[in-house]
């Protein structure tokens, strides 16, 4: 007989997302709870926490466990996260004690051993090359804040099997805490690589919460009143395959476009690498099943490298930031004023580690309000040298051209004290280095690797763009068009890359978007990416692109210069852009009108 679906939800995407969204699941019929916290640059936070004597951990999961606990432990659903942070023992042991003060009893695991900064030594470090540059590792390891290798779910699988209902994680793939429950709850094999895949696929759908649910969503204006998306859930079925959808009553929407967004967002090619099982991003079918469901199916996979992803942080300097605030005409002319004053006064780029200033904004004819007529101007600056950067020959200085500048100027805050920067830094570590311990609280078991490819090569190199593609010339019988009237597009991070995903709405819509969107084309769309390499990879199944923009962000996202410093906004960006369309695509694009 075909086991029913397993129904995991998930209650959050990020250290900081909503509260209260694991108490929504209270009436909810599910099996699986799950939450993911540890964006690279949470690691480097909760890293300075422990240098300051702070929990390791996220905190925050203990203020949001603690409600919903009663209804947990009664209703028998499981809880997994990766809440542990860099202690996922500290945080397990936090957990305990929660529910002796409330008087619950429950099961908690903690899956450790993916923290391996204390193990790093000098010789490691010639072996620790940038996975996204090839560059060699560039300061000492004492230098290192955070060092973690990406486990895969064989320590969920462990801790689920010996009974655990709370299970937290250290530095786990996101996806994997979906694949561990489906593992342990169907049985698979450790070479059951589809299976594998396809809960991959579902994992990386709700492992964003709502960002799935209607949340982030580029066509939001195209579906009503979406009030408070609400949290998505799996059902993953025995063979992998899955139904993406959401507590039932909530708002948002569920559809094969907001799936599609999270299915291109932070993918950086067609092969998805994680420890259990390399996934075949071409092979994943979305299609509509109903409201507010989409199924997930065909997904492939393969056995996965000898390797995991070994994400570092490391002390770079200090930063500090300044942001003027223009009014009114003139603009070009005022920024060019103030870029000379303080290239003089304060310094100029050369004088720093690195050194930005943007312009946010611009000016208006005949503005409609003060705002309208406004502009900021961010001036940054990192050096390793603290007091470069710091308030009196940084901040202090460029408050001090306040009356000796353009007409106008003013400040949005007081000057500040400049703060550390953590580099990030993405490398490849063999997985018989690293060994995964599961803490049961009354005993601590060890946990082996899932079988790899001895013969699977590293992730192929993608720092080289492929050949130069022509640009298509302007299409007959085309009109000029805003691209988001025809466009899909999410867009984050993972340290430097930015990750720009774009699809279109039918299969004529792709066949255009295919061939005019070349990585050139982009480039000439948005000349922040000229000196980028760039990398486009093509899912026909989504009738989509995903661009991969090395360097954008330089080394991550404490580091950046650049204003958005996740790269959030870089998909609106381009759907922002008007340029000439075949007007039989726009007539059929979903909610299309010409804008010129």
């Amino acid at each position: 007989m075909t086991p029913p679906p397993l129904r995991i939800g998930a209650f959050g995407g990020y250290y900081g997302d909503r509260r209260g969204a694991l108490d929504s699941f209270v009436d909810e019929p599910v099996d699986v709870l799950i939450a993911d916290y540890l964006a690279e640059l949470t690691m480097l936070v909760l890293g300075k926490n422990q240098e300051r004597g702070k929990p390791g951990y996220a905190e925050g999961f203990l203020e949001e466990l603690r409600p919903s606990l009663p209804w947990i432990a009664s209703s028998g659903v499981r809880v997994v996260t990766n809440a542990g942070g860099l202690d996922p023992s500290a945080c397990a042991a936090a957990i305990r004690e929660l529910c002796a003060e409330l008087g619950i009893e429950v099961k908690v695991a903690a899956v450790c051993g993916d923290n391996v900064k204390a193990a790093l030594t000098a010789s490691d470090a010639h072996q620790l090359v940038n996975l996204d540059t090839g560059e060699s590792f560039p300061v000492d390891v004492d230098q290192v804040i955070t060092a973690n290798a990406y486990f895969g779910a064989g320590g969920i699988v462990t801790a689920l099997e010996r009974g655990a209902q709370i299970v937290v994680t250290g530095r786990v793939t996101d996806a994997a805490l979906a694949l561990g429950p489906a593992i342990a709850h169907f049985g698979w094999a450790t070479d059951d690589y589809d299976a594998f895949a396809g809960a991959i696929a579902a994992g990386h759908a709700i492992e964003c919460g709502a960002q799935v649910t209607g949340g982030n969503y580029c066509f939001f204006d195209r579906e009503g009143d979406l009030g408070m998306p609400g949290m998505p859930i799996a059902e993953v079925h025995a063979d992998g395959s899955a139904v993406v959808t959401k507590i039932g009553g909530s708002g948002g929407v569920v559809n094969v476009d907001t799936v599609t967004a999270q299915m291109v967002y932070e993918v950086t090619s067609t092969e998805y690498h994680n420890p259990d099982v390399v996934v075949d991003w071409t092979s994943i079918r979305l299609e509509d099943e109903g409201p507010d469901r989409v199924r997930v199916s065909g997904v492939r996979g393969t056995a996965p490298t000898p390797f995991t992803k070994l994400s570092l942080s490391y002390h770079g300097g200090y930063r500090n930031s300044m942001t003027l605030g223009l009014t009114g005409p003139n603009v070009s002319a005022k920024v060019a004023w103030l870029r000379d004053q303080i290239s003089g006064y304060v310094g100029s780029p050369e004088d720093f580690d690195a050194f930005d200033i943007s312009l946010i904004g611009g000016e208006r004819p005949d503005p409609e309000s003060y705002g309208a007529a406004t502009s900021w101007l961010v001036v940054s600056a990192r050096d390793a040298d603290y007091e470069r950067v710091g308030r009196e020959q940084f901040a202090d200085r460029i408050v001090e051209l306040g009356i000796s500048s353009i007409p106008g100027l003013y400040f949005t805050g007081p000057p500040t004290k400049p703060r550390s920067v953590g580099i990030q830094w993405p490398c490849l570590i063999p997985k018989e280095d690293v060994e995964i311990v599961v803490d049961m609280g009354e005993e601590v078991v060890e946990v082996k690797w899932g079988p790899f490819s001895a013969e699977a090569a590293k992730p192929a190199d993608q720092s080289a763009t492929r050949a130069p593609q022509p640009l298509v010339d302007h299409p007959a019988e085309s009109t000029m068009v805003a691209l988001g009237t025809v466009l899909g597009a999410r867009s984050g991070d993972k340290a430097g890359i930015a990750n720009l995903g774009v699809w279109a709405q039918d299969d004529a819509g792709f066949a255009w978007l295919s061939e005019w969107l070349t990585e050139d084309r982009l480039r000439s769309l948005m000349p922040e990416l000229e000196e980028c390499p760039i990398v486009r990879y093509d899912f026909a199944n989504m009738q989509a692109l995903n661009f991969v923009i090395y360097g954008f962000l330089e080394r991550g996202v404490s580091a950046t210069m650049r204003f958005d410093a996740q790269a959030k906004g870089l998909g609106e960006y381009l759907r922002a852009r008007v340029a000439p369309v075949p007007i039989h695509i726009v007539e059929s694009s979903a909610g299309s009108a010409v804008t010129s």
